[in-house]
């Protein structure tokens, strides 16, 4: 309660201190202007009515230019005095505040130095906040992605500790061998993030981005065939300078995503073309697609759209995907509709 009012001390001291300065400032000129007046005139001083007209509009623009004075004053001073409370909030963690932005009649932002001030700072108060926001989810994410997997581990290894049956004892370490599967692959995906995150230096080599593709798409071989997956494969050859690793992660998240979420007997189309200056990769599915929503938050840490594929993965896949593209300055698009598929486009400068 404290801080409150002494911020509105501080806010009222300053207020009447511009209203007195101007004030002050009036009385001031009317005063020099009477006192010489009452001067000449006991002096028997004549001066011609034109004097008197200079005198008198000197007088006038001195009272009209205290007045705007003080006018601008008060405008400006409410809107300063707003934002330096919500600094002091932000300041102190707190990133729900937002200024009021004043609007034209047909809806639109007004323009000017503190109109546009005002914008930039709700967009960077709001960007703190969904900052904070993913921060409070990764951690909580974090936790329970750890929690399943050993959760999983403890309880098989109880039931292989009272089991006599062999069968059912192998059955339950191979689900302790996927659980610390996942674990290793959760681990490996935050350490890349973090590092990507803190601006990790990036370690480029030229390498043949088609053959890089190829070898991604036999590594799941396996998956794909099971499945009975058409592939419809067209890669130009295009070589590229670029952290070969990081690169490598991209193509195995997508093509994995694309088999994972396309139905048996399904297609999936992967092209790599060459033009002037970029190279353009294209996967698309014909699977089980995505609503608009879901659409939106792919990138996000942890994020899963689909439930019922949880288990295959721990949604760090596309945000690292993301990260990388971004580091590497180059452009990731999505298009998708619900049960028609997805295609993710990447744009890489060559």
């Amino acid at each position: 309660m404290k801080k409150n009012n002494n911020k509105k001390d501080n806010n009222s001291s300053l207020f009447f201190k511009l209203s007195l300065a101007s004030f002050v400032s009036i009385l001031a000129a009317s005063g020099i202007f009477s006192g010489a007046y009452y001067v000449l005139n006991y002096l028997n001083f004549e001066i011609d009515e034109s004097w008197w007209m200079i005198i008198a509009a000197g007088i006038a623009s001195v009272v009209i230019g205290m007045v705007l004075s003080f006018i601008v004053n008060t405008a400006f001073f409410n809107p300063i005095k707003d934002l330096l409370n919500v600094t002091k909030r932000v300041a102190n963690g707190d990133f729900s505040v937002q200024l009021k932005e004043k609007k034209k009649k047909n809806g639109e932002l007004k323009t000017g130095e503190m109109a546009t001030l005002t914008h930039h700072f709700n967009i960077m108060v709001n960007e703190l906040d969904k900052t904070k926001t993913l921060r409070s989810d990764f951690v909580a994410n974090i936790s329970h992605e750890f929690k399943t997997p050993l959760a999983n581990i403890k309880g098989h290894a109880e039931l292989i500790k009272k089991s006599d049956d062999r069968e059912l004892i192998a059955e339950y370490c191979n689900d302790i061998i996927e659980a610390t599967q996942s674990l290793t692959m959760l681990t490996s995906n935050i350490l890349r993030l973090s590092k990507l995150e803190n601006h990790s230096i990036l370690q480029p080599n030229d390498f043949r981005l088609d053959e890089q593709i190829r070898q991604a798409i036999i590594l799941f071989e396996d998956k794909w065939s099971t499945k009975n997956i058409e592939l419809n494969i067209d890669l130009d050859e295009v070589t590229i300078f670029y952290d070969e690793g990081l690169f490598s992660q991209i193509w195995q998240n997508l093509i994995s995503n694309a088999i994972k979420f396309t139905d048996d007997g399904g297609e999936i189309n992967i092209m790599l073309k060459k033009y002037d200056g970029e190279a353009v990769f294209k996967i698309r599915d014909n699977g089980i697609g995505m609503s608009s929503e879901v659409k939106e938050h792919i990138f996000d840490k942890f994020y899963q759209g689909d439930t019922s594929h949880a288990q295959e993965g721990n949604g760090l896949g596309l945000a690292l995907v993301k990260k990388i593209l971004d580091n590497s300055h180059c452009k990731i698009e999505v298009e998708s509709k619900e049960g028609e598929g997805t295609e993710f486009t990447i744009h890489i400068p060559v």
